[in-house]
C-alpha cells in the first residue's frame, strides 16, 4: 500500500472508530509505529484535525467528516442496499470489492445515518442466488481484454436453437449480463452478420492475434414472431409472479374463461420450455406451428410415460 493510500485508509479508521492506537494502527498497515506517527503529523499538517490523547491514542476532532462523502439519508441507503445486493449476486473479488466499499461507507457516515442504514440493512435481505455472476471468470476476462484490444476470437459454440457446435471467428463488440447469464455480442464472420453468444454456451474460446477495425454492420432486426396464450383461471396469477421475459400485454378473455397473454419473440424455442412448465393450463391460441410443437412434445411425452 503506498502512503496516499494509507493515509485515506487511516483517515476511514479514525471516521469509523473515533479512537486509535498508533500501535494498532501499525499492525493492521504492518509499518512501525513511528510511520504512523509521521503519517499523523503529515494529516494534521494536511488541515485534519486530529487531537492526541497522551496513552489512549488519536481521534478526530467532534463533527469533522469528509465532505466529498457526505450522503443525505436517502443516498447512502441506496448505496448501501446496493452494495448488499451486489455482494448477493456477486463472487470473485467484485463480491469482496462491494464489501470493502460498503465498509468505507459505513465508516464516513456521521452515527446517526450510520444508525439508520443498520436498522435498514436488518429489515432487508438479499438471498443468494443458486448461480453468482463472476467477473474473475476466465472467459470473461479474456472476452474482456479481446474487446478492449480489438482482437478476433475463435469461438467453438454450441447452438441450442439448431442443436449443433460451429467454430466461429468473432469480431466481439460487447458483454451483457441477464436473467443469469452472460452474453457476448459481435460480429460472426461465419454467419456475416451481428450474433450474440451464450458464454455458458461457449465449449472453447481462444483469442487470436489478428486484431479488427471497429465497425458496427447494421443488425437487421429480426422478423418477430407474435404468440397468444390462454391461462386457465387458476394458473394465471401465478403466470404473471413467474412473467416470461417476452410479454407484450394481457386480456380478458371471453367469458370467465381465464386470461389471454400475447407475447413477442424471435423464436418460438423461447418461449415452449416455458409454456410447457404450465401443463393444460396454458393453451397456445396462435401461431398453429408452437400449437403444434406442444402437440408433438405432449406426444412423446406421453410414448415416454406409457
Amino acid at each position: 500500500m503506498n502512503r496516499i493510500d494509507r493515509l485515506f485508509a487511516i483517515l476511514l479508521q479514525l471516521q469509523r472508530r473515533r479512537r486509535v492506537r498508533a500501535q494498532d494502527l501499525a499492525r493492521l498497515f504492518e509499518v512501525s509505529e513511528r510511520t504512523i506517527y509521521r503519517d499523523m503529523y503529515a494529516l494534521g499538517a494536511s488541515g485534519v484535525p486530529i487531537v492526541a490523547l497522551p496513552g489512549a491514542g488519536y481521534e478526530l476532532v467532534e463533527g469533522y467528516y469528509l465532505p466529498p462523502l457526505l450522503f443525505t439519508p436517502g443516498e447512502a441507503g441506496a448505496l448501501s442496499l446496493s452494495a448488499r445486493m451486489l455482494i448477493a449476486h456477486a463472487g470473485g473479488r467484485l463480491g469482496h470489492d462491494a464489501e470493502q466499499a460498503l465498509a468505507k461507507i459505513a465508516a464516513v457516515l456521521p452515527e446517526p445515518q450510520r444508525a439508520e442504514i443498520e436498522q435498514l440493512a436488518a429489515t432487508i435481505q438479499f438471498f443468494m442466488p443458486s448461480v453468482r455472476f463472476d467477473l474473475d471468470d476466465p472467459r470473461l476476462a479474456a472476452l474482456q481484454r479481446a474487446i478492449q484490444e480489438r482482437r478476433v476470437v475463435r469461438l467453438r459454440y454450441h447452438s441450442r436453437s439448431q442443436g449443433e457446435q460451429t467454430v466461429r471467428e468473432v469480431e466481439p463488440h460487447s458483454l451483457t449480463y441477464s436473467s443469469g447469464a452472460w452474453y457476448l455480442d459481435g460480429y460472426c464472420r461465419l454467419r456475416a452478420a451481428m450474433r450474440g453468444f451464450r458464454l455458458d454456451r461457449i465449449d472453447d474460446l481462444a483469442p487470436l492475434d489478428e486484431r479488427f477495425e471497429p465497425h458496427a454492420p447494421p443488425r437487421p432486426a429480426p422478423a418477430m414472431i407474435d404468440v397468444r396464450v390462454r391461462f386457465a383461471p387458476h394458473v394465471a396469477r401465478w403466470a404473471r409472479e413467474r412473467q416470461h421475459y417476452a410479454f407484450v400485454c394481457e386480456e380478458r378473455a371471453p367469458g370467465e374463461d381465464g386470461v389471454i397473454m400475447s407475447y413477442r419473440v424471435e423464436a418460438l424455442g423461447e418461449l415452449l420450455p416455458w409454456l410447457l412448465g404450465w401443463g393444460a393450463g396454458a393453451e397456445v391460441l396462435a401461431p398453429a406451428e408452437l400449437r403444434a410443437q406442444i402437440r408433438a412434445e405432449a406426444q412423446r411425452l406421453a410414448e415416454i410415460l406409457t
